[in-house]
């Protein structure tokens, strides 16, 4: 696991202004999130076996012993615990607890799991649960045929030399000898089986087979087999392949493109087959399949973004491993996760297509994280004194709901046919939206929470023995807050909402006197109030709020909505609201 640590730790707290090279190639300038940070690593989990809950909860407490401030975390349990009553006493959760109450922000990935919902591996209301976006920057390629066709494909490579077209030839048509099957030659991970004169000055076509679904076969390695055999550039298609397939590109320092969609896959073996003759035994004659490979160093970027990744975990969030939802929304917020370039361990094995780089292009909500991490390591910058409830709150009410064209987020989803498609986004996708690091470091008001208050959702959480908490907190409980969903989060949730249900939240306001106005909105089948109306806070007071919800109708699923609170000076507060109504 050392490659995600290093790639993690550089998205956290990396320096400023890298140049990302790769193949002689700069793809830009990458900065980590805090690039003056400190950075300290605990290795608790290996790259072959994984490891135990109680070694990285040995380095969790470690961490919190040398006085770490922020706490960004990769990992999670692979699902919801079974060894207690409740996701929020889960080793994980219990001992980030404890590093919350002694004043450390904790970051953590929100699961791969996704696009299926109750997928979270991170539950708790006292750690930031980041989801992963993709960003504007998508890579392209194409490659033209003879034939006048040009195939769409994913390839970070150079072009081959411009108004030129080479001869293409299939590796099984270039084999040493037969013998040479054996060893999935399509797959062009061994140049030793194939004909370098019959390669060379060509463009090598190979197969996408299974073995680089498992990790035996690699895009680097087509490249390096390509190269030694002295072809131009290399094409790998999919002839089949599982619906839901995530295919990510990959820097090569040769023209070489994968084509991705099957259909245009059976489009150039139909070209290759007709434009290839054979004798009676399949022996090509002559090879006059021609074809040229495009640019794709350069990005095309997107308004379309940020969108919530296929991968990244969904909420609702659950109380327990029979998978009750619970009073709280998760995921927090969405950060970048996908394509993610970022500093890499040449010595590391586990991604084929990095070894011997310096940088990687990865993806996954471990990517999202340290970048949650990273941002609020700024705000504890600013603010020394804020606790992590007032740094979480400060990135989730300053959040943003739109992409780069002003539209609502969508989430990437599947379709009937398992295809992806965009879908309207919900704060089960992207909790109270996407990370905006600059508004995060004024929000004017903050939703303040501590460890007392930590202890009283346990203790109202329905199904939590107190002799459990007790366990876990050495706290008894004697809470006052009620009910779950008055624990002071910049975010509502009630999961079985019947009749009328009011929830109060206390806000703290962190700048200069300001008058704020509040309003509401909801799906039409829950009705929402809140009181008062307006209200003005002088700098550091802290006034109380209630939000009232009324079922109108019962729909049978989850209904959205939210508060926003603005400010006569200019801040815009606002906090995602969640309901599902029930006759009882």
């Amino acid at each position: 696991m050392f490659y995600m640590l290093v790639h993690t730790a550089a998205i956290a707290a990396g320096n400023n202004g890298i140049p990302v090279r790769l193949h002689g190639h700069e793809f830009g300038k990458a900065s980590g999130m805090a690039p003056r940070a400190r950075i300290a690593v605990y290795k608790a989990i290996y790259r072959l076996f994984g490891g135990f809950v109680a070694d990285v909860v040995a380095a969790i407490d470690q961490a919190v012993h040398d006085g770490v401030d922020i706490l960004s975390l990769s990992v999670g349990p692979n699902s919801p615990p079974t060894n207690t009553k409740t996701t929020f006493l889960n080793p994980f959760d219990a001992t980030l607890l404890a590093a919350v109450k002694a004043g450390v922000f904790v970051a953590q990935a929100a699961g791969n799991g996704g696009p299926f919902p109750k997928t979270l591996v991170s539950y708790s209301p006292w750690i930031a649960s980041v989801a992963a976006a993709i960003d504007d920057r998508r890579y392209k390629n194409h490659l033209n045929l003879g034939n006048g066709k040009a195939l769409a494909g994913l390839g970070l490579s150079p072009s081959t030399h411009p108004n030129q077209t080479y001869t293409m030839v299939a590796a099984n048509d270039v084999l040493l000898d037969s013998s040479a099957t054996k060893f999935s030659p399509s797959d062009c991970q061994r140049p030793e089986v194939l004909n370098k004169k019959l390669v060379e000055g060509n463009i090598l076509l190979c197969g996408y087979s299974f073995n680089f679904v498992v990790g035996t076969a690699s895009i680097k390695k087509v490249s390096e087999t390509a190269k030694a055999l002295g072809a131009v550039g290399f094409v790998l298609a999919v002839e089949n392949v599982s619906p839901g397939t995530k295919f990510d590109p990959v820097p090569v320092g040769i023209p070489g493109i994968l084509i991705t969609d099957v259909s245009k896959t059976m489009d150039l073996i139909d070209y290759y087959n007709v434009s290839t003759p054979r004798d009676w035994t399949g022996r090509v004659k002559s090879f006059k399949a021609i074809g040229s490979i495009g640019d794709g160093l350069m990005p095309i970027l997107h308004k379309s973004a940020p969108e919530v990744a296929l991968f990244s975990a969904r909420g609702p969030n659950i109380r327990d491993f029979s998978f009750q939802d619970a009073d709280l929304l998760k995921p927090d917020i969405l950060a970048p996760g996908s394509l993610i370039w970022a500093a890499w361990s040449p010595n590391g094995t586990d991604e084929p297509n990095f070894v011997g780089e310096g940088f990687a292009l990865i993806s996954g909500t471990s990517m999202a994280a340290p970048h949650i991490a990273g941002i609020a390591a700024l705000l504890k910058q600013k603010h020394p004194q804020w606790s992590p409830a007032a740094i979480k709150s400060a990135l989730m009410t300053t959040s943003t709901k739109l992409d780069r064209a002003g539209r609502p987020l969508q989430a990437q989803q599947y379709s009937e046919t398992e295809a992806m498609k965009l879908v309207p986004a919900t704060p089960f996708d992207y909790g109270s939206g996407h990370v905006n690091p600059r508004a995060a470091l004024d929000p004017g008001l903050i939703f303040d929470a501590g460890y007392e208050d930590y202890v009283g959702f346990l203790c109202t959480t329905p199904g939590i023995d107190i002799h459990e908490i007790k366990k876990y907190t050495n706290s008894p409980c004697n809470s006052t807050i009620g009910r779950p969903s008055n624990l002071n989060t910049p975010s509502i949730t009630i999961s079985h909402l019947v009749g009328t249900q009011t929830v109060t939240r206390t806000v703290t306001n962190v700048a200069e006197e300001e008058t704020y106005v509040i309003t509401a909105r909801m799906h039409p089948s829950v009705a929402i109030e809140t009181r008062p109306s307006a209200m003005t806070l002088r700098p550091g007071a802290s006034r109380k709020f209630s939000v009232t919800l009324t079922a109108r109708s019962v729909t049978g699923s989850y209904c959205f909505g939210e508060i926003t609170m603005k400010g006569s000076r200019g801040h815009k507060v606002t906090i995602p609201v969640v309901a599902m109504g029930h006759w009882r």
